[in-house]
């Protein structure tokens, strides 16, 4: 590589402000903060299945349809790839034409995923933003590069660090885990860590009570998720459904004064069968089905 050598100063980390686009960070924000997370099955000692998937969600702010987001999970061999790929297809988003696509691929170890190379790229009102980073295990550090960049090197704390895809697909397996779901003594709080633009950020999530949600997908029972803010009118919720593997059916995010988004899933596949949509909460209520 060309260029300065790595720094791994933290006084050194670049600008993210200073980048082209930061004006417009706002509104690919209202796609980035919506993404999610997602052969033959790979199945982790814990029993979480791995499944290759595609799944499509509408996104709306306050409301009103903004864009989309298409996930998916595929195996290559020993190699699995995560993909997520949003665009405005609706009012300020459309006219932008605001687009945010991720990918991560990665390998399994111990029926974990575990990332070797992440990059994003986002483009609104032609002005481009793309970050990658490259995670390097045996030395455990990460290094983060920004449009071709000198590289920042940092390392990895106690815990494993994952980026945004990864700590999807790490979350529905520690949601799968029996003794999540069975013993009422368990720890109610997730804890990970996660690599930014130009840092890694502890992320702290607890589990909330079961609910049924109506969806396009049927009447299902989620476990939800929400994320630790302290002093923040901020929030972020999720809904994973346990019968399909934990996938994200929805997703909340915004400010309680503020604007209000959610990601809503439309479609869904899992191994190459299209899952057909199940009876509506309404329908179960009336047989008697009252489960959480």
């Amino acid at each position: 590589m060309t260029g300065s050598p790595p720094d791994r100063r933290p006084g050194r980390r670049p600008s993210v402000a200073a980048r082209p686009g930061a004006a417009l960070a706002l509104v690919a924000a209202l796609l980035a903060a919506l993404l999610g997370l997602p052969g033959s099955a790979a199945a982790a000692p814990d029993g979480f299945r791995l499944l290759p998937y595609q799944a499509r969600y509408a996104i709306y702010r306050n409301g009103k349809l903004t864009g989309k987001v298409d996930v998916s999970l595929e195996r290559h061999g020993e190699r699995w790839i995560i993909r997520s790929e949003g665009s405005g297809t609706h009012g300020l988003a459309r006219i932008l034409a605001a687009r945010d696509d991720e990918d991560v691929t990665g390998h399994l170890r111990e029926g974990r995923f575990r990332p070797d190379r992440y990059q994003r790229h986002t483009r609104v009102a032609g002005i481009d933003d793309r970050w990658a980073v490259e995670f390097d295990w045996a030395q455990r550090a990460v290094s983060i590069t920004h449009d071709r960049g000198d590289p920042l090197v940092l390392d990895m704390p106690a815990a494993d660090a994952l980026d945004p895809l990864s700590l999807k697909l790490e979350m529905r397996r520690r949601l799968s885990r029996s003794e999540l779901q069975s013993d009422p003594q368990s720890d109610p709080e997730l804890h990970f860590q996660m690599v930014e633009e130009d840092k890694i950020d502890a992320q702290n999530f607890r589990i909330l009570d079961p609910e049924r949600m109506e969806t396009s997908l049927g009447c299902l029972r989620t476990v939800v998720v929400e994320k630790i803010r302290e002093n923040s009118k901020r929030y972020t919720r999720a809904w994973h459904a346990p019968e399909l593997d934990f996938i994200e059916v929805r997703m909340e995010h915004g400010k309680t004064d503020g604007n209000h988004l959610e990601m809503r899933i439309t479609e869904l596949t899992v191994d190459g069968v299209a899952v057909q949509p199940s009876p509506g909460c309404a329908a179960r209520q009336a047989s008697g089905d009252e489960t959480p």
